[in-house]
């Protein structure tokens, strides 16, 4: 459900208090604590689901926001956040490490970890956080690492995700007036980009390692529907070992049947959404992409984008 709500809606003197219901109760349990007079407190935000995950878009005044062991343990949630900083400074602290966010700049903060996050001002200030299931992130790689971590906008690898992030918030109907809602399709190129550029930020992977692994994954990618494709044959063709293939993509934060799985995945929901494929059954489209089982590709569809096949076919996403 799409949420939008502003402070200015109450009266002040119950401002802050609204505020800190809408932040417990639609986002995550957290402490709100305004840095500068609470009685001057204004704030607001909306929130909409893009693709699966949930985008936010916060303005408010200077103010600082904890979540510490007790909210976990008192909640379900299991998400990474990407916070991505527009206007002003803010400050984040998890894991041991501190980072500065300026304009444009972004890092991962992970919802089952104590964090905080400062917004101090002494202006206004304006913040995208995506909040993303954590299977969609770690389906790609083991970013668990890159927590409090700065991509910084003006390096090579924020360049390309920022920018893209940045537009991806403010489209559909709580963003750009008249935007449809991009398809999934955009949402997880702008997640492929985040993970890459936190990726960078952590120092994973030197560049021949990273070449090699691009080689086996594009042999693998070239027979995705051979149910038979295994470790072994892609080891084979690529000249390396079994133990080399499985330590390359583990340098990357994956396996590579977990990788496998996730490349399969994605072409079927492709497919399905695909109207010039309503000819295939969905047995047809999950064989299509080397999966045995029809029972098990659902099962595993399901887990991985939280409807069932049918559903997404009959939903056009």
């Amino acid at each position: 459900m799409d949420v939008a709500f502003a402070t200015g809606q109450v009266d002040p003197p119950d401002r802050l208090a609204a505020w800190r219901e809408l932040v417990n109760r639609a986002f995550l349990p957290l402490a709100i604590t305004p840095i500068r007079d609470p009685g001057a407190f204004e704030a607001e935000a909306t929130g909409r689901t893009l693709g699966g995950v949930r985008v936010w878009r916060v303005k408010g005044s200077p103010m600082s926001a904890v979540r510490a062991r007790r909210h976990i343990e008192a909640g379900g949630h299991d998400d990474y956040l990407i916070a991505l900083h527009i206007t002003g400074t803010a400050y984040g602290v998890q894991d041991g490490r501190e980072v500065r966010l300026g304009p444009g700049d972004f890092a991962l903060f992970d919802s089952t970890r104590p964090y905080s996050v400062t917004f101090a001002g002494p202006g206004a200030f304006e913040h995208v956080i995506y909040q993303v299931p954590r299977g969609r992130l770690d389906a790609r790689s083991d970013v668990g690492t890159a927590t409090a971590l700065r991509v910084p906008a003006a390096g090579s690898a924020g360049q390309l995700a920022s920018p893209y992030l940045r537009t991806l918030a403010r489209t559909g109907p709580l963003g750009l007036p008249g935007s449809p809602a991009p398809g999934s399709s955009f949402v997880e190129a702008g997640l492929d980009l985040a993970v890459c550029a936190l990726r960078s930020a952590a120092g994973h992977a030197d560049p021949a390692d990273r070449a090699a692994a691009g080689r086996l994954r594009d042999y693998a990618l070239a027979r995705l529907g051979d149910p038979g494709l295994s470790p072994e044959a892609v080891a084979r063709a690529g000249y390396v070992s079994v133990r080399q293939l499985h330590r390359l993509f583990a340098r990357e934060g994956l396996t590579f049947g977990r990788w496998v799985r996730e490349q399969r995945l994605r072409r079927c929901a492709a497919d399905l959404a695909d109207e010039r494929l309503r000819h295939l059954t969905i047995a047809d489209i999950a064989a299509r992409w080397g999966f045995r089982s029809p029972a098990h590709f659902t099962r595993t569809f399901r887990a991985r984008y939280g409807v069932t096949p049918a559903g997404h076919r009959r939903s056009g996403r």
